[in-house]
């Protein structure tokens, strides 16, 4: 792991903050589509990990902290795409994390079938040095 990865990590656990869902590694293309004031505005991006409640992705635009979104998530797992809102919780540049909002139950399931025999992310890892958890 990175030293400003590991820094992040400690300030974290410093914090006492743990995720409410487990997070996967993944890698798949999305697309973020937003309400603007001169109308929606759709940025594409990938994903870089996902979990029951949420996502992390890399997005090539920048959404602000707040700001609710419809993604497009491109599942491998599934020709069609998984229509899912979200709401940005953080943005760091162009890295963006995002917790699913009203997931129906057919959503939560396509993501939870989606996540299962992924690897956990190094924040979920509880072998990782610097783990999170």
């Amino acid at each position: 792991m990175s030293t400003p990865l590991l820094e992040k990590v400690r300030r974290l656990k410093q914090k006492g903050w743990r995720r409410r869902h487990p997070r996967y590694r993944a890698d798949f293309p999305l697309k973020a589509t937003a309400l603007r004031d001169d109308g929606y505005a759709e940025i594409e991006g990938r994903c870089s990990d996902i979990g029951p409640g949420g996502i992390g992705t890399v997005l090539n635009g920048k959404l602000p902290p707040g700001e609710v979104v419809s993604l497009e998530l491109h599942l491998l797992s599934s020709l069609n795409s998984l229509p899912v809102r979200a709401i940005v919780r953080y943005q760091k540049g162009f890295v963006h994390g995002l917790e699913f909002l009203g997931l129906s139950d057919e959503q939560q399931m396509a993501i939870n079938t989606f996540c299962t025999g992924l690897e956990p992310s190094d924040e979920e890892n509880p072998s990782a040095p610097g783990s999170a958890r």
